[in-house]
Order: C-alpha cells, then sequence, then structure tokens
C-alpha cells in the first residue's frame, strides 16, 4: 500500500486560515445574533414597561344635576342615561340600570370619583310632575336635596399616532373575557413559551376540516408583539423576529402581565382619525357601556371582532360581526365557560351595538381643541401616559341643541339660498354668561368632523357685530340713547385711494334719527357719523381693552366691522356684555386631576369689570330693542327678553349673530371657505341656526334694568307713550332733556286716577 503524501506545509496554512475565518465568521455571527437579542430585550423591555401603564387622560363633560324644582322631564333624564350607557330593566338592580313607570323613575347609580369626593353607587328614585323634579329620595326613602348622575366621557389626549385606549387593571377585567380569550386565540397560553407549534398544527386541521377560518396560529403573545412593534408584512423575516420578540416577552414577564397588556392594547377599530384600542375602550366604543357590565355576548362579540376589525365591524357588516360571535359564543360554550341558558340566550340577543347617538368613548374634537387650549401648562406626556382626569365644561344637551340645528338649518338655506348641498360651512359657541364657560362647540357644519376648527381659527370680518362696541363708547362719552345722529350721505378722504363712502343697507337715509334707532336698524350713516365724532381711535382702543387685541385696521371702515375675528373672539366680547360689564376667560376646563384624586391644575372662576355697570344696563337694554325693533324682529324669540346683534361682511361672504338671555351666550357664523357670496345676511342666516339651537334650550329673559325706564319713541328718541308711538322703554340718565312727540301731549289716565286728579289727591 502507498503511502499517503503529508500535506505540503502551504496547504496546512491555506487550511488553517479557512479555519480561522470561518470561526471569526461564527464569532461574529454569534455575536451580531447576541448583540441583536440584546437590541431587542431592551427595546421590548422599555416599550412595554413603559407602554402598559401609558394613560391617555380622559375628560368628562359637566354632569346632569337632579334637583326638586329642576326643570326636567322624565324624557329628557331617560335620553340622558341613555348617553350614558345605562340599561333599562324591570328592575334597577344593579349599577347602570334603571326602572319606572308613569311619572317616576328609580336609577341605579354607578360608582363614580367626582372632583370633590367619591360617590359610591346608590339607588335613587326621582318623581316627576308637569316637566319639573318634584322630589328625589334615596334607597331609605329619605330626601335628596341634590344628586349629580355620573358625567359622559367626551375625549382623550391620546399620542400622536392616533391610538386610544381605556387602561383596565388586572382586577377590572371580566373572567369570562380572560378565558374567553384563551379558548378562542390561544388554548395553551397558559404553558406555551411565546410560540406554540401544536396550537398552529391543530389551526390549521380546524381550519382546513370546516372550510373556513375558525382558528387562528398566533399565540396572544405574537398577537401582541404585532400590535406592539411590528408591522402587516407577511414575510419569513418578519416572522422570525415575531417569534424572538415573543419568546423574550414570556421571559421577561408573568403570564397575567401579558393578558392584561394584551386586553389593553388590541386593536378593535377606528373612530375617524383615532384607533380604538383595548376592551376597555372598546366596550364604550361599541356598546356605551363599561366592559364590567357586558353580557356574554356582547362579550363574545368584542372577542370575534379580534379576528378583522374591518371585516367584523358590527356597524358596516352586521351579519358578518353576528356569524363570528355566535362561532365564539359556541366555543365559550364548549368550553364550559357559560352554560346552556346563557349560550342560547345569547345566540338569539341582537348585536346591540350602539350606533346613531354620542357614544361613550366617541369624543368631540372640536371642543377638544379648545380643550387643549387651555391646557398649555401641561406637557403632551403628561396629558398622553399619566391617566389624567380633565372635568370640563361642556354640557352635552346643549351640544346636542347645535348639532341637531345645524343639521336641521343648514340644508334648508342652501336649498332656500340655491348653493351647492354642503357647501355651507358653520361655527357656533354657546357659553354661560355668568362664568364664561363653554357649553358646546361646533367648528364645523358637522360637530363631529376633525378638521379645521372654524370656531377657533377662522378669522372673519365680523361686520355690524362690531357696532356695539362705537355706541358703547359713545354712551361712555356722555352721549344717551335718544342723542341725536345724522344718517345722511358720508364721504371720507383716505390717503393715497379714492373716497370711502358708505351706504346702508337699504340704500336710503333716513335724516336724524336717535342712537337707539341707529343700532337697532344698525344704520351705516348714522354709525359712521357717530364713531367719526368720538374717534375712530377711541373706538378702536375701547375694542382692545374689551377683547385684548388691539385691531388690525385703525382706518374708518372699522365703524362698519371690516375687522376680522374668530367666532371665539366674538364670544368673549359679547359675554362682557352679557355678564354686566365683567370680562371672564373664555374656558372649557374646570380643573385636571391625576390618578391619585389631587389636582394638579386648576382654573378657577375669575372676572376684570370692563364696562361700568350702568353703562353695560344700558347697552344691553339697546340690544334687547335691536331684539324687539330692529335687526334681529324676525327672531321667534324677538320679545322674550334677549338681546343680540346681526352681523354681514361685505358681499354676503359672512353671516353672524350674537345673542343672550340670562343664562346663555350665542354665537353663531355661516360662510362659505372660499369667501365666495352666500347670499345671507346675519338675520337671514346665523340667526336662525340660533334661533333652532335656542329652541331646544329654554330662554331665560333677561332681568329688567335696574334703572328707571323711560317710554320713547322709537323712530325719533321723542317722549311718548304706546296709544300715540311705537315706544320702547330704555334707561336714560337722570335729567336728559326730553321734547314730547307731537300728539302725545295728552296723559290718558285711568278713571279713579282722574277722580283723584279732581279732588287735589292727586
Amino acid at each position: 500500500m502507498a503511502k499517503r503524501k503529508r500535506p505540503s506545509q502551504r496547504i496546512r496554512r491555506r487550511r488553517q486560515r479557512r479555519r480561522r475565518l470561518i470561526f471569526g465568521l461564527f464569532t461574529l455571527l454569534l455575536a451580531a445574533g447576541v448583540g441583536y437579542l440584546l437590541y431587542l430585550d431592551r427595546l421590548i423591555t422599555n416599550t412595554f414597561e413603559g407602554r402598559r401603564w401609558s394613560v391617555p387622560a380622559v375628560v368628562y363633560a359637566t354632569p346632569l344635576e337632579l334637583h326638586p324644582g329642576a326643570s326636567l322631564s322624565r324624557n329628557e333624564v331617560i335620553t340622558e342615561l341613555a348617553r350614558l350607557g345605562y340599561q333599562q330593566r324591570r328592575q334597577a338592580s344593579e349599577p347602570g340600570t334603571y326602572s319606572g313607570l308613569a311619572n317616576t323613575l328609580s336609577i341605579h347609580l354607578r360608582a363614580f370619583r367626582f372632583m370633590e369626593r367619591m360617590r359610591g353607587s346608590q339607588r335613587i328614585e326621582v318623581v316627576f310632575d308637569r316637566g319639573q323634579i318634584r322630589r328625589i329620595e334615596d334607597a331609605m326613602g329619605r330626601p335628596v336635596p341634590l344628586i349629580r348622575l355620573d358625567p359622559a366621557v367626551i375625549g382623550s389626549f391620546f399620542p400622536s399616532h392616533g391610538e386610544d385606549r381605556l387602561v383596565l387593571a388586572p382586577d377590572q377585567i371580566p373572567v369570562l373575557l380572560a378565558d374567553g380569550l384563551k379558548a378562542t386565540e390561544d388554548q395553551r397560553f397558559d404553558s406555551h413559551a411565546g410560540f406554540d407549534v401544536l396550537g398552529i398544527l391543530r389551526a390549521l386541521w380546524v381550519n382546513v376540516t370546516a372550510g373556513e377560518v375558525r382558528q387562528g396560529g398566533s399565540t396572544l403573545t405574537q398577537q401582541l408583539v404585532k400590535s406592539y412593534f411590528l408591522d402587516n408584512r407577511r414575510t419569513l423575516a418578519r416572522k422570525l423576529r415575531e417569534l424572538a420578540m415573543a419568546v423574550i416577552l414570556e421571559l421577561r414577564f408573568t403570564k397575567p402581565d401579558l393578558l392584561s397588556a394584551y386586553v389593553n392594547e388590541i386593536y378593535l377599530g377606528q373612530d375617524g382619525s383615532r384607533a380604538v384600542h383595548g376592551f376597555g375602550l372598546g366596550s364604550q366604543f361599541y356598546f356605551n357601556r363599561p366592559l364590567g357590565e357586558l353580557d356574554a355576548a356582547k362579550i363574545a362579540t368584542l372577542i370575534a371582532i379580534i379576528r378583522g376589525p374591518s371585516y367584523y365591524n358590527p356597524f358596516r357588516h352586521p351579519h358578518r360581526a353576528r356569524q363570528r360571535r355566535d362561532l365564539v359564543l359556541d366555543i365559550l360554550h364548549e368550553h364550559q365557560l357559560i352554560s346552556d341558558r346563557e349560550h342560547a340566550s345569547a345566540r338569539n340577543s341582537p348585536l346591540g351595538v350602539v350606533e346613531g347617538t354620542r357614544r361613550g368613548g366617541t369624543y368631540y374634537p372640536a371642543f377638544m381643541d379648545l380643550v387643549r387650549d387651555n391646557l398649555t401648562e401641561l406637557s403632551v406626556e403628561e396629558l398622553t401616559s399619566l391617566g389624567l382626569r380633565v372635568f370640563a365644561t361642556l354640557n352635552p344637551r346643549s351640544q346636542d341643541a347645535v348639532e341637531a340645528a345645524l343639521a336641521q338649518a343648514l340644508p334648508r338655506l342652501e336649498s332656500a339660498r340655491g348653493l351647492d348641498p354642503g357647501s355651507l360651512q358653520a361655527a357656533v359657541i354657546i357659553t354661560h354668561t355668568q362664568t364664561g364657560e363653554v357649553e358646546a362647540l361646533a367648528g364645523a357644519r358637522k360637530s363631529g368632523d376633525d378638521g379645521f376648527n372654524r370656531a377657533l381659527n377662522a378669522r372673519r370680518p365680523v361686520g355690524s357685530l362690531l357696532k356695539p362696541v362705537i355706541y358703547l363708547t359713545a354712551l361712555e362719552q356722555g352721549h344717551h340713547l335718544v342723542s341725536s345722529v345724522q344718517d345722511e350721505p358720508v364721504s371720507i378722504e383716505m390717503p393715497n385711494q379714492p373716497n370711502w363712502t358708505p351706504r346702508n343697507f337699504d340704500k336710503s337715509t333716513h335724516g336724524p334719527v336717535p342712537l337707539i334707532r341707529a343700532l337697532g336698524e344698525s344704520l351705516n350713516l348714522a354709525t359712521v357719523k357717530l364713531g367719526m365724532h368720538i374717534g375712530v381711535d377711541s373706538v378702536a382702543e375701547r375694542l382692545r381693552a374689551l377683547t385684548g387685541n388691539g385691531p388690525a385696521n385703525r382706518f374708518p371702515s372699522l365703524l362698519l366691522g371690516a375687522e376680522s375675528l374668530t367666532p371665539l373672539e366674538v364670544a368673549g366680547l359679547y359675554g362682557t356684555f352679557a355678564s354686566g360689564g365683567f370680562h371672564m376667560p373664555v374656558k372649557a376646563v374646570v380643573a385636571v386631576l391625576n390618578e391619585q384624586g389631587a389636582t394638579i391644575a386648576h382654573h378657577p372662576f375669575s372676572m376684570r369689570q370692563q364696562i361700568d355697570p350702568a353703562m353695560a344696563e344700558t347697552l344691553n337694554a339697546a340690544l334687547g330693542v335691536v331684539m324687539s325693533k330692529g335687526t334681529g324682529k324676525r327672531s321667534r324669540f324677538s320679545n322674550a327678553g334677549v338681546a343680540g346683534k346681526t352681523g354681514t361682511s361685505d358681499g354676503y361672504r359672512d353671516s353672524w349673530f350674537a345673542g343672550f338671555d340670562s343664562a346663555r351666550l350665542g354665537v353663531v357664523w355661516l360662510g362659505n371657505d372660499n369667501y365666495t357670496d352666500t347670499g345671507l345676511t346675519g338675520a337671514t342666516g346665523a340667526l336662525t341656526v340660533w334661533d333652532n339651537i335656542m329652541a331646544r334650550l329654554s330662554v331665560r329673559p333677561l332681568p329688567p334694568p335696574q334703572a328707571d325706564l323711560i317710554p320713547v319713541d322709537y323712530a325719533s328718541g321723542q317722549l311718548a307713550h304706546d296709544r300715540c308711538a311705537e315706544v320702547v322703554k330704555i334707561p336714560l340718565p337722570r335729567g336728559t332733556p326730553l321734547q314730547r312727540k307731537s300728539g302725545c301731549g295728552i296723559t290718558l289716565r285711568s278713571v279713579p286716577q282722574r277722580i283723584r286728579k279732581w279732588i287735589h289727591l292727586e
């Protein structure tokens, strides 16, 4: 046998280099793999720890207060209970239910932590009589002087990527939900290490034999990884990364932690621009009820939606959703999680999703913009992660009135004016006259739309809405409501421009008129004459003092409202009038509490006197005449003790109205975003919307002025009485010289008055 030759030294060296290269590459790959796993470990740990406790701030509306004497009907209270997700039952035996017959309601209130204290769940009985609450009693029959319903959730500060959730603690997760998720999505959840080979094979077999997708192969942990970290691409690299991350999660955290995170994280649908995550918010979004109050059928529906929130959307595809829900119920029954009776009852029940009304968890984006503006002292991180509770001023009943009014009035106006359907835009703000708190806000014709907020950001010419500032300035300089001003042609020289020659709306002149008529009928020529007499600069400075911002236009055209303001700024201006001369910041937030219930931001009531009360009273009396005799007289409330002013910009581009009673101020703007002609004046457009809103709310007349009211002829300002002239009763400074109207010299007296005069008793 031939002797084997030893490899040459060159070959040996080559082999040694090859082995070292392979070992080096292996070491490098191992180090890279370990490094990548360490990177994944840190990424997962930091993200999971931070995100599972990242709780968006929740914003609550003003709660409805119930007390004897309140002007609330039984149906109105039931409507509010429905908004809050209360269910009508034969007996109100558990929180979140109500019952009642005829003129009574028995309500089992949920527990709620208000700003001042925690209120436990309790039962009350409310008795109604002729549209009012007659009495309230507790479960022991003792009288209750005042009680509040739990406030509606109207929004939350979810992060910029649009994910919203209502985080539940482990003890808030229903047992049926936890066990149902395992039964339908991951039967070996309690024992696997993040992935389940047997589960994949079993799901494949079940789906093939059933001819449909009945089970998934991904574990709950893998689904959690996809929701937290990954996109929807179906590639081998992504799947391997998913498996690695799932294993790391299982090694780092306990099964209860993972299940709790899954319940709070899983994607369940889309509500406009926000993504609905977690079963807590999903329960509110689909059923308007807390998760703990759901029955087996509704829990099964939420579990069903997991498989495809778009495909099984119960609003758009109720048949698919019900089929999938029934399949989940079958699985729950097979695993003995529900009884035969519960199974049969649940399968026969409708889906029960709530649509067409404001659901809990549904937000008001326009109002939320103002809330955000009011919370500048808090950072985005604080608002989106610390579980803060924001108590806001929105009154859902007022908001409903605004939305219903816009939905009814705008199509009618478009049809009457030949405008394209849907082209007319709107903004509305309703505030409380004595606090400045915003009760309702619409930034568009459809208040649920998220986008450009016209109530806060649309700066539009206000037209005659600015005229009360001119007349207030004149009153403060010594004029009074029967002071005469000439309504005659005006031509004002302008630097480097043609002369400015304004005209009245009716293109006529009226000669000498009293201020009360000039304001009431919104006479442009008389207003310009008055404004030029008292000084444009004086008017500009008064406007600056009232609004906090100096006008951009300090030319004579300012006198006819050639100045752009937002509806919010108009609300601030007219709020000072409505409050009797006191400026109160328009606000949307009362207080912010942390998770422990401590107040971390407080927005107390504040006011600053801007107008002498007597002057404010006189101006408001004049604005009342605007409604009863002037440009507001077409209002159905023209003689109901309200005050207001119409406004129209050049070319009918903007229709405005600002009006108030003793409780509410409402500002309405209508127009097109492209500044085209709407054909609407303030009286034919915005006033009709304001009327529609106030018709849905209770109008409370303004209190009569404390000063003596003098009857004068509206046309001339001369002393008169209602048997010889069109009389308005207005406050005038004591000692104001008055000329008696011709034909009104004989004071008509009653028979008893004549007798007393004859016998010298009078």
